[in-house]
């Protein structure tokens, strides 16, 4: 039997974003770590952020935050999803497209802020590799690449997970032109080149593994 497609659908997102018996986040935890990022950005910026794409984005919890928090940025949400596109697409400003065929998306400028939460765990290698190659590009300030491994004890949604290792993200990061700068951002080589050392992860730090 093939395997089960995954319907990222209404029914879905009701589940693990509202359901109180599924959801894995609340608004205050995310508007906390939102919060985080973005100061994290703006530290690297040295100033406030203008500019913020979000792939993976579902319904956009994160545009929310940042409409009360940063008036003024503008958002870019791109979703798999046709309903989330659908429901939401013109208000919240997201467009169809996947974080592998990213490059496909229209998008021709750098963002201040890159966000890829809780998708890059589901994707395979060749789709995560692909898909880095474009975010490279796009990113102008930093990067928050939120991925679980598999020595992460994870709640939610299982269905297509894959279990890589820390190391094996850190390699494949870095392979990309990645730099970690803690919480699960990452600025471009040639920026890290421009911050104090103890601000970035060390070269023999960050990962030999598949």
């Amino acid at each position: 039997m093939p395997p089960r497609t995954k319907r990222y659908d209404r029914r879905y997102f009701d589940k693990w974003y509202r359901d109180p018996r599924h959801r894995i986040s609340s608004p205050a935890g995310l508007r906390r770590k939102v919060q985080l990022i973005v100061s994290l950005t703006e530290f690297v910026l040295e100033r406030p952020i203008r500019t913020v794409l979000d792939v993976g984005c579902g319904e956009a919890p994160w545009q929310r935050v940042l409409a009360k928090l940063r008036p003024t940025a503008v958002y870019t949400g791109i979703d798999r999803s046709p309903y989330v596109v659908q429901r939401y697409g013109r208000r919240r400003n997201i467009r169809l497209g996947s974080f592998e065929q990213l490059e496909t998306c229209g998008l021709d400028r750098p963002f201040d802020l890159v966000v890829c939460s809780d998708v890059l765990h589901y994707l395979s290698r060749p789709q995560l590799v692909r898909g880095l190659d474009t975010v490279v590009k796009l990113v102008g300030g930093v990067a928050c690449l939120e991925a679980y491994t598999s020595a992460d004890d994870i709640e939610g949604d299982r269905h297509g997970f894959h279990h890589r290792s820390a190391s094996a993200y850190r390699r494949i990061f870095y392979d990309a032109g990645l730099v970690p700068c803690g919480m699960q951002c990452y600025v471009r080589q040639d920026r890290a080149q421009e911050m104090v050392t103890l601000e970035t992860l060390p070269d023999h730090q960050r990962g030999r593994g598949r």
